[in-house]
């Protein structure tokens, strides 16, 4: 390959080619060429168009069983999924993070995706992430609103009445729920 060739090749391949697409009002008298060459001619036994690409057994003799059988098995759903089930804030999070369609429409994707960028999954739990330096602990756990009410009354019973704040600070700690 000559200078000049490699370096055309070079100024090609620095191109992010993602499509290659027909324009119309375009020709290009060679390709059209070549590819209506072989139209309207009769089919003769030296030309190939008997040959078959794969020609081994299956492409002589045709698939010799011939079953083909689609159905839909609905996989075993995750503890995740089951625990947030009827909870509308938590779901399509869950549901995102578990690589499930979080929605009917492009945008209801597109709206969990963006609503589950501060949540993670570990441990079998579904944790928020902290997003501020300055927040007292690095990941709280996340508890459906159904369960945050239990959640306070243990928390209070377990830690006594030492007033509203004190309570609110260790669930904050620890749990998140909207």
């Amino acid at each position: 390959m000559s200078v000049h060739h490699s370096c055309w090749k070079e100024s090609i391949l620095s191109y992010n080619i993602t499509a290659i697409r027909h324009r119309p009002g375009v020709e290009n008298p060679v390709a059209d060429g070549l590819s209506r060459m072989w139209e309207d001619r009769e089919r003769t036994t030296t030309d190939g168009s008997n040959w078959s690409v794969l020609p081994n057994w299956e492409a002589s003799q045709g698939i010799v069983n011939d079953i083909l059988s689609i159905s839909h098995i609905p996989s075993p759903k995750q503890p995740l999924e089951i625990q947030f089930e009827d909870d509308i804030f938590f779901k399509p999070i869950v549901l995102h993070l578990l690589g499930f369609m979080a929605g009917d429409t492009p945008a209801d994707r597109r709206k969990a995706a963006h609503r589950s960028s501060g949540f993670m999954i570990a441990d079998g739990k579904l944790w928020k992430v902290s997003s501020k330096a300055n927040d007292r602990v690095a990941r709280t756990e996340c508890i459906p609103s159904s369960q945050g009410f239990a959640q306070a009354l243990k928390t209070h019973t377990t830690n006594g009445c030492f007033g509203p704040d004190l309570t609110q600070l260790h669930l904050r700690d620890k749990y998140f729920w909207p």
